[in-house]
């Protein structure tokens, strides 16, 4: 055994063993980073090695018994998957492929891959009991829930902004500072902000009058949408300084957060509470399968 095969020896050791097929470091590490990949693509996929190795491990339990059941997976329907993958994707099968290929894998391991999956899902969708959620359940979850659904409230505002930093030129700021508390005066003098931020705004809504839209929260940086949304219509607030500079802000419409009718979330809500069903029944079957197996974790 060469230095280079020993060091590759423990790198890639034994992390389980279920029913005498092994999990390895590198199959962990393959499934993260496939795992990775589709958060990229803007899936929610961060999970912790800990439930990689599990999902594994129920996978390798799983497959199993579909074996034992004579569940089979016929090439035809592997063939049709893979259409399918190319078609959604907008791609060639030699495109196909080059990426597998660049990930280390071969179409026939890429075509077993998806047996597998193809055979999972089967026997899942055979064994587990289809959710079932009734009519007073969603009613029962909307009501327990009554305070997350509202449509949330937005403003319209107006800002004068006088672009200036406390730290890169603090005299500066001080004369900014100076300038902005007279155009302050100057607005509850009767002047009209409009005007005045046209006249004197240092940004490109300026020449709207200082109109920044419609925005909601979360949308503007903290110390401006803090004071934006503590301000009444019509009312006038500043200075408040951010990391542009010194402003004052106008608030010149507000939509209140309203309630979301039931009738506009029953589905979403039957949906969820289908979900979680069928994850608490599957969980369940899981839980049986692992206890008619032998599973050995050496990690």
């Amino acid at each position: 055994m060469t230095g280079s095969q020993a060091k590759a020896e423990i790198v890639d050791r034994i992390l389980a063993n279920v029913n005498g097929e092994i999990i390895l470091l590198s199959d962990l590490q393959e499934r993260i980073a496939m795992l990775s990949s589709f958060k990229g693509r803007g899936n929610q996929a961060d999970v912790t090695e800990k439930e990689a190795i599990n999902s594994m491990i129920d996978e390798k339990v799983i497959l199993k018994h579909a074996r034992e059941k004579e569940l089979r997976i016929e090439e035809s329907e592997i063939d049709k998957s893979i259409e399918n993958v190319i078609t959604s994707n907008k791609i060639t099968m030699e495109i196909l492929e080059g990426t597998l290929k660049e990930q280390g894998m071969e179409i026939e391991q890429y075509r077993e891959k998806m047996r597998d999956q193809m055979l999972i899902q089967r026997v899942t969708s055979m064994e587990v009991p289809k959710p079932e959620v009734s009519d007073e359940e969603v009613k029962s979850a909307f009501n327990k829930n009554k305070n997350k659904f509202f449509k949330p409230g937005k403003v319209r505002a107006s800002h004068i902004v006088l672009l200036a930093s406390r730290e890169k030129d603090p005299d500066y700021f001080e004369e900014a500072q100076r300038r902005i508390i007279g155009i302050m005066e100057k607005i509850r003098g009767g002047a009209d902000f409009a005007g005045m931020a046209k006249e004197y705004s240092q940004d490109g809504a300026a020449k709207d009058g200082g109109d920044l839209g419609w925005f909601g929260r979360g949308k503007m940086i903290p110390e401006f949408e803090k004071l934006t949304f503590s301000l009444r219509k019509g009312e006038v607030g500043g200075p408040v300084e951010t990391i542009y500079g010194l402003h004052l802000i106008k608030v010149t419409d507000i939509e209140e957060p309203e309630p979301i009718p039931f009738e506009q979330l029953a589905d979403k809500i039957r949906d969820k509470l289908a979900k979680e069903d069928f994850e608490r029944k599957r969980n369940t079957w899981i839980e049986n399968l692992r206890s008619h197996a032998y599973i050995e974790r050496l990690n």
